[in-house]
Parts: structure tokens; C-alpha cells; sequence
């Protein structure tokens, strides 16, 4: 049995500032570094022994309070970032509905056909999140790894495991910050969901904001 532990990172400057932050760097706010410092203590009992890591800094501070209480460091995985965000990086959601109405709509309201403008095709997010998942499974076979993500790479595990196309993104919720999603993967390649986008360990902490980006 190989146990897959995936988390969402804590809550950043940007989800407060309401800011599209794709591949950009944006730090975790002290509230996101209480939700990362949840996440450990809930996930200490899990016999975790390695921890990946998106390697933008929100993600991998999100992800080292874990690491160290199981005695391990976080590995920088880039195939783990969220989407490449073109010409919305950095801007309000106002903003994007003011400047791009149409592919932003298609954003919110079509996810799995949506892209930001020049940036990356949900599609090929999926398909670079799904591959890296895979190396890591075969890698880890018959241990318990935690990788620490994003919104979309999150949502996008969420439709593998509930057997929805990419394309039906729409259908299946996000995940909030520092939310954990747990599967277990037999030998064949069969798995049972235990937990996906849970963060009732947030308590008052949770945070689920509007578009679930970032």
C-alpha cells in the first residue's frame, strides 16, 4: 500500500490581496504560516518519509514545518507549481474581469477548457501534475509521501481520483489553503480516497476564498 498525502499551501499574500499568482512569488501571510504549523501537527502521525514540494516559496514553507517534524527536508519539485499565469500574473481579479472578460469568465465558469491569456492550457497542467504524481508513486511504492501544492494541480488530482476528465474541472470542488488530501494506492494501480481538500484541522484558521486560485 503507497499512502499519498497532497496539501494545498496556506493562505498567501495574494489570496488576501485577491491577486491571480500563477508561477510568481508571493510569501505565505502569518496566517498561512499558523495553517502550515496545523497541517504538521495533523499530519504527524502519518509515517511520511519524503516530502516534495512546488518549489515556489509558498509551497515550500508551507511545506517545512511537516518535513521537520518527521526529521526530513523538503525536495524542490517544479512539475508541482500552479499554472503559468501569462498576462494575469500579479493582477485583482477585478482586474482580470475588467481586462480579459471573456477568458477570465471561461476561468471561473469552464475551468477545464480555460487558460490565462499567453499562458498554460489547464489541460497540459494537468497532464505535467499527473505525470510528476505517477514518478513519485512508482519512486515511493509501499511508503507514505506528502506533496504540497496548489489550487489547480489540487482540483486536478481531486477530478483524477473521482474519475472526472480534466476537461469537467468545473465539477469538482477546490481545495482551501492548507486543505489535505489523502489516498491510499494498492499495488494495481486501484485507490481509496480518504480524505480530499479536508481542513476542519483549520478550525477558525480555514480559509476558502473566492476562485480558489493559487
Amino acid at each position: 500500500m503507497t499512502t499519498l498525502i497532497f496539501v494545498r499551501h496556506g493562505q498567501s499574500q495574494s489570496n488576501l490581496e485577491k491577486r491571480f499568482t500563477g508561477q510568481g512569488e508571493t510569501p505565505l501571510t502569518a496566517l498561512g504560516q499558523r495553517q502550515a504549523q496545523n497541517t504538521a501537527r495533523f499530519l504527524k502521525d502519518y509515517p511520511i518519509r519524503a516530502v516534495y514540494a512546488s518549489d515556489l516559496s509558498r509551497a515550500m514553507d508551507t511545506a517545512r514545518p511537516t518535513a521537520e517534524l518527521h526529521g526530513l527536508s523538503v525536495i524542490p519539485t517544479p512539475a508541482l507549481r500552479e499554472v503559468f499565469a501569462g498576462n494575469w500574473e500579479g493582477k485583482h481579479y477585478d482586474e482580470l474581469m475588467r481586462e480579459f472578460p471573456v477568458t477570465y469568465a471561461q476561468w471561473l465558469q469552464d475551468l477545464g477548457h480555460a487558460w490565462p491569456d499567453h499562458g498554460e492550457r489547464v489541460a497540459d497542467l494537468a497532464a505535467r501534475v499527473y505525470a510528476q504524481v505517477d514518478r513519485l508513486l512508482e519512486r515511493h511504492r509501499g511508503s507514505c509521501i506528502a506533496l504540497f501544492s496548489h489550487a489547480t494541480p489540487a482540483r486536478m488530482m481531486g477530478c483524477r481520483w473521482q474519475g472526472v476528465p480534466p476537461e469537467e474541472a468545473s465539477s469538482v470542488k477546490g481545495c482551501g489553503n492548507a486543505s489535505v488530501s489523502v489516498v491510499e494506492y494498492d499495488d494495481n494501480g486501484s485507490f481509496r480516497v480518504l480524505l480530499y481538500g479536508y481542513d476542519a484541522h483549520q478550525g477558525e484558521h480555514a480559509t476558502r476564498l473566492p476562485g480558489l486560485l493559487g
